[in-house]
């Protein structure tokens, strides 16, 4: 029998000076403004180093440098920041009910969004002429577009670009989104699961861009989906499975789920099944805000399917905590923004089930870009993509 071992590999000079490339933009990134001494002590390389990683961003303009207004003694020194106009970036979120999408800057800043209805029911020729037609309108001619990036419900083979085949996604199978899109825009395209580039957008720009070890995004809307971040990176899994949050069992003769398991966390606390709860006990109303006005107004049986589904969250965050053991807990969502006291509920909740000595560390917030979350951090995916080999991505032909 032999075993599978995981072997470093060696590096060339080419490879260095990429992977060096890589450290200094990360760093501009998360502490920019920043001189280039204070560069190359964060980063741990020579300032002869540093010189010459900064003129080659400079020649991919990517930086912007400005003298410093501290009035010290001596030369003010120039301040490196990132150019958040060398490019715009478009990321996509394609959900069971909308296309959102959004053009960013090179800093993750949303200049336009579009959202619009989406049925993939309808067919995968349907949603492209719609993805298609909306690319193309929020796209500034003016502007050179860098790449694509997409959030899709998975499971997603994210190497490849490919969706392999999310439920009630209208008979997807194996369709090669990544390669459409590219081919049609030429220009880069990456994708991966919409719970995952949410996770990535909430840690490089949202509530989680202030630093963390590791990062749990769990969203609360048509499913329930969880993406973990270790390092600024997505976590995926041998198989990209990691965050299929949503299909794990919190009630062993709970509903039957569509993947065909009993109990699972969708059945319970996704936003149809807790509409199909409010149904069946005759309460009138179409989404989570209107049964959160029934609550409001004091019906006791919204009130009592509010509390229970709380007690169900609590139950799946702690599972979560006791797996992954986050930093940050981060909690987004059509029903994160429709329940006002969703926060501060399952906070009291998880507090109540966590270890003893993890209850004053459990730290669980709201998401930072609210319903941008999954199209923002498909941005960032073309960032990520970018940052690890700059010179690849924006080195002009001939130059």
């Amino acid at each position: 029998m032999t075993t599978r071992l995981e072997i470093k590999k060696g590096s060339n000079l080419p490879k260095v000076k990429a992977e060096n490339l890589s450290v200094v933009l990360d760093a501009l990134r998360k502490l920019q403004p920043i001189s280039r001494s204070e560069l190359a002590e964060a980063t741990g390389l020579t300032a002869a180093t540093i010189t010459h990683l900064v003129d080659e961003l400079n020649d991919l303009q990517i930086l912007i440098e400005t003298r410093s207004d501290n009035k010290q003694v001596g030369r003010r020194p120039t301040l490196l920041t990132l150019n958040p106009s060398r490019g715009q970036i478009i990321g996509v979120e394609i959900s069971r009910s909308t296309l959102h999408v959004v053009r960013t800057d090179f800093c993750g800043k949303v200049l336009a969004r579009e959202n619009v209805p989406h049925d993939p029911n309808l067919g995968l020729e349907h949603t492209l002429s719609l993805l298609f037609q909306h690319i193309e309108g929020i796209t500034d001619p003016a502007l050179e577009l860098l790449g694509i990036g997409i959030g899709v419900p998975g499971p997603v083979n994210s190497r490849e670009g490919t969706v392999l085949g999310p439920p009630n996604f209208g008979g997807w199978r194996n369709v090669p989104l990544a390669r459409l899109i590219q081919e049609k825009f030429k220009v880069p395209c990456w994708l991966d699961d919409d719970a995952k580039t949410a996770a990535l957008g909430e840690r490089w720009f949202g509530a989680g861009k202030n630093g963390v070890g590791t990062l749990l995004y769990v969203s609360f809307r048509a499913g329930v989906g969880a993406g973990l971040i270790v390092r600024d990176h997505i976590f995926r899994g041998a198989h990209e499975l990691a965050g299929e949050i949503g299909h794990t069992t919190i009630h062993v003769d709970g509903p039957l789920c569509e993947c065909g398991n009993r109990g699972c966390v969708e059945t319970l606390v996704s936003v149809p099944a807790i509409l199909l709860e409010a149904t069946r006990l005759g309460l009138k109303c179409q989404n989570a805000r209107e049964l959160e006005a029934l609550a409001q107004e004091g019906i006791q049986n919204a009130i009592n399917i509010k509390a229970r589904t709380y007690q169900y969250i609590a139950a799946t965050v702690v599972n979560a905590i006791n797996h992954y053991d986050p930093d940050l807990i981060v909690l987004g969502g059509t029903l994160v923004r429709a329940w006002p006291d969703f926060i501060d509920c399952v906070t009291e909740k998880v507090k109540g089930r966590s270890f003893g000595f993890l209850s004053k560390d459990v730290n669980i917030v709201k998401a930072g870009l609210g319903s941008d979350s999954s199209a923002v951090g498909a941005a960032a995916l073309v960032v990520e993509q970018i940052f690890q080999e700059p010179q690849a991505h924006l080195q002009k032909e001939g130059a």
